[in-house]
């Protein structure tokens, strides 16, 4: 089924960019300003929401983004704003274009928003920064960076219960942790399914502390539950994870850990194993670095990229 669908996709990717690139003309049928998404599309572009009145803030991304201001109703250029920069519905996105060029030139997804990683390829590949519109700006840098004879792009499916192993970044200390706290993470090595580029090496996640349980007295170990937040596949969708237990029916979207558990779901770890031996019991410490099993909770489709 792989091989059909690459021999009936050679010419995807410049399908790809040009559904991407293309400001759709569809009429639209809403009748009510896309407030949320228009800043939604500002965060993406910038890091931040601006606090502009509704008709100044489409002026001021239509100008950014097409270098001019358009035709028509505020909902009408409202969605044509949100369209090219958070995507369409069948998943192509401005994201998933510059995450393809990030990987091409440097193998890696960098972080930051859209302007500073535009700013940051076009100071690679020309040495300056480049003017005019968004629009062309991405179009020029895109004709560069993308080898369409030699990349395929490609819908594929990451299947539930598959397993990804994530390295934590900072440490887990029942002593010191509260329910709520964050732990981040990142992902060493390509994830690839049939060899497209699900999620590059380098992506960055969390987890959070939902709840903990203290080392007690009378020989009480710690334990805590943890829900692993959704990680950002190329494309920008979200792929949900948890940590994967040996133990079969691991579904749920939080996990308790006890100290018994925790050779469980360790690959590695730099330092060894650390748990502290008190009167109390035992507090569960994961040293940063240490490499976690994870699975994917759900079945998700991603527009995915790979090199012949």
């Amino acid at each position: 089924m792989m091989d059909f669908m690459e021999r009936h996709n050679k010419f995807f990717l410049s399908l790809l960019i040009a559904l991407i690139l293309f400001v759709s003309t569809t009429p639209v049928y809403a009748n009510i300003i896309p407030i949320r998404d228009l800043e939604k599309a500002e965060i993406m572009l910038y890091g931040q929401a601006s606090e502009n009145a509704i008709l100044q803030k489409i002026d001021t991304l239509e100008l950014a983004i097409f270098g001019e201001t358009k035709k028509g109703s505020l909902v009408e250029r409202a969605e044509g704003i949100i369209e090219f920069v958070l995507g369409k519905e069948d998943g192509l996105s401005l994201l998933l274009l510059i995450n393809i060029m990030d990987w091409t030139l440097f193998n890696r997804i960098s972080a930051g928003n859209i302007m500073e990683r535009i700013e940051n390829l076009e100071l690679n590949i020309f040495g300056q920064l480049q003017t005019g519109s968004l629009f062309n700006r991405v179009e020029r840098l895109s004709n560069l960076l993308i080898p369409q004879d030699g990349l395929l792009a490609n819908k594929v499916l990451v299947l539930k219960d598959e397993e990804i192993h994530i390295r934590l970044l900072e440490e887990i200390n029942t002593a010191e942790l509260e329910p709520g706290q964050s732990i981040k993470f990142k992902i060493d090595s390509n994830y690839k399914v049939n060899d497209y580029l699900i999620i590059p090496a380098g992506t960055e996640g969390s987890l959070t502390i939902t709840n903990i349980k203290k080392a007690g007295r009378f020989g009480q170990d710690a334990s805590l539950t943890i829900r692993i937040n959704d990680i950002k596949a190329i494309d920008g969708s979200s792929i949900p994870l948890n940590l994967k237990l040996e133990e079969k029916g691991n579904y749920s979207e939080e996990i308790a850990i006890g100290v018994g558990l925790l050779s469980t779901i360790i690959v590695s770890n730099p330092v060894g194993l650390v748990a502290g031996y008190f009167y109390k019991g035992k507090d569960i410490v994961i040293p940063a670095g240490t490499v976690l099993k994870t699975q994917v909770l759900d079945t998700v489709e991603v527009y995915s990229i790979k090199l012949q």
